[in-house]
C-alpha cells in the first residue's frame, strides 16, 4: 500500500509539472458540496418531469388497449396523412413526414406570432388565448379523460357532481395559472396536469407520425433556440431585455433551501483555499472552467436558483415514454431512464454555457435509440433468457 501510494504521489507530481508550465488555466474539480449543491438546483425540475411521465403512462396502461392503434386525433398532426395497417413501410414513412412538416409549419407560425405580440406589448392578448385554451382543456380534454377513467375502474359518479368538480377545477386551474397571484406549489401542480392531459391525447397518434414528429421537433428545437433568428431565441432575449416574463406555458422550479446554504459555504471555503489552488491542480477534472458565472471573475460551473423550462418538454418528453409503453414494460422504462439521463445532460450544459438551450435534442435523441434498441435488441434478448429458464440477477 505504501508503494501504491508513493507511485501514485509521483504521478501526481509529474502530471502537475506541464500543467503549471505550460501556462494553461487550473482545472477546478466539483466538491461533495458543489455537488449536493447542484442536484439541489437539478432535481426540482427532474421531480415534476418524473411526475409527469408516470401519470402519462399510467393513463396509456389504464385506458389504451393492447393491439388497437389509434387512426389518430383528427387534427393537424394527421391533417395529410391518416395512417393505416395495411399501408407499406415507405407509404407511412412519407405521410409521417409530411404530417410532421405541416405540424412544425403551424408551431414555427404560431411562435413567430407569439414573438410580434410580445414585442409590440399585447401581453394581455397571448395570456387571454392561454387562459381560454387552458379551460378548454382542463373542461373538455380532462373532463373526457376524467370520464374515460370512471367508466374504466366502473365508479359510479352522478353528473351534476361530476360537472360542478369539472368547472371548479377548470375555473380554479385556468385562473390559477394565468392571471391570479397564488402558491407557487398549485400552479405548478396545474401545468402538470396540463402537460400530462395534452400529452396523453398526442400518444393516440399513429406510431410512425409519432416517432417523426418527436425528431421533427428536437430539430425544430435546435433552430428555434440556438440560431440567430430563432423565435424562441428572440423572446427569450426580448424578454432579458425588458426585464419582464416570457409569456408562455412555463414550469420554474426554484432550489432546495439548502441549496443556497450550501453555495456560501462553498464559495466562502473557495475563497480561502484561492491562493492554494493556484500552485496545485488535478489532472481527473469533473467539471472544468468553461463559463464565466460569478461576479468575482472566476469561471466556474454555475446554475441558476431558479431554472425554467417549457411545458412542451414536458408534453413531448411523456409523448416518448408513453408511447414506449404502449409496447412493453421494458421499452418503457429504458425511455424513461434516457428522457431523464438526457435531461440532466441538458441541465449540466446549462450550467456549463450559461445560456439558454434547447431541452428536447438530447432527451429525444437518447430516448429514441433507447427504444429501438430495446424493443429490437434488448426485449428479444430478455425474452429468449426467459424461455430458456435464465434468470440475471
Amino acid at each position: 500500500l505504501t508503494r501504491a501510494l508513493d507511485a501514485c504521489d509521483r504521478v501526481g507530481m509529474s502530471d502537475q509539472t506541464p500543467a503549471a508550465t505550460s501556462g494553461r488555466p487550473p482545472i477546478h474539480v466539483v466538491t461533495r458540496d458543489e455537488f449536493e449543491a447542484v442536484a439541489d438546483v437539478i432535481m426540482p425540475v427532474v421531480y415534476p418531469v418524473t411526475i409527469a411521465m408516470a401519470l402519462c403512462v399510467a393513463l396509456v396502461n389504464l385506458l389504451h388497449t393492447p393491439g388497437v392503434e389509434s387512426a389518430g386525433t383528427g387534427g393537424m398532426t394527421t391533417a395529410v396523412y391518416a395512417e393505416k395497417a395495411s399501408d407499406s413501410a415507405s407509404v407511412k414513412l412519407e405521410g409521417a413526414m409530411a404530417n410532421a412538416a405541416v405540424f412544425i409549419a403551424f408551431i414555427t407560425a404560431a411562435t413567430f406570432a407569439l414573438f410580434l405580440l410580445f414585442k409590440y406589448r399585447l401581453a394581455k392578448v397571448i395570456w387571454a388565448y392561454m387562459g381560454f385554451s387552458g379551460l378548454l382543456i382542463f373542461g373538455l380534454l380532462g373532463g373526457n379523460i376524467l370520464l374515460q377513467v370512471l367508466d374504466k375502474l366502473e365508479i359510479a359518479v352522478d353528473m351534476i357532481s361530476v360537472y360542478l368538480f369539472l368547472w371548479n377545477f377548470s375555473a380554479g386551474g385556468a385562473l390559477m395559472t394565468f392571471f391570479w397571484p397564488g402558491p407557487l406549489v398549485v400552479k405548478q401542480g396545474y401545468l402538470i396536469f396540463i402537460s400530462t392531459i395534452v400529452s396523453y391525447y398526442f400518444t393516440q397518434i399513429p406510431e410512425w407520425t409519432t416517432w417523426t414528429l418527436l425528431v421533427a421537433m428536437a430539430l425544430y428545437d435546435l433552430y428555434a433556440v440556438l440560431t440567430p433568428n430563432g423565435p424562441l431565441k428572440m423572446i427569450v432575449e426580448l424578454a432579458q431585455e425588458r426585464d419582464e416574463d416570457i409569456p408562455a406555458l412555463v414550469y420554474e422550479s426554484r432550489g432546495t433551501p439548502d441549496a443556497g446554504l450550501r453555495r456560501r459555504r462553498t464559495s466562502a471555503r473557495e475563497t480561502a483555499e484561492s491562493r492554494a489552488s493556484e500552485a496545485t491542480s488535478e489532472m481527473s477534472p469533473l467539471i472544468q472552467d468553461r463559463s464565466p458565472a460569478s461576479d468575482d471573475g472566476d469561471s466556474r460551473f454555475h446554475l441558476p436558483d431558479s431554472i425554467k423550462l417549457g411545458l412542451g418538454d414536458f408534453i413531448f418528453y411523456s409523448v416518448l415514454v408513453g408511447r414506449a409503453a404502449m409496447y412493453s414494460p421494458i421499452t418503457c422504462l429504458c425511455c424513461f431512464t434516457s428522457v431523464l439521463f438526457g435531461l440532466v445532460i441538458t441541465l449540466l450544459g446549462l450550467g456549463l454555457y450559461g445560456k439558454a438551450l434547447p431541452a428536447l435534442p438530447v432527451s429525444i435523441a437518447l430516448g429514441t435509440l433507447s427504444f429501438f434498441g430495446a424493443r429490437f435488441y434488448l426485449e428479444p434478448f430478455v425474452v429468449d433468457l426467459y424461455a430458456h429458464g435464465i434468470f440475471v440477477i
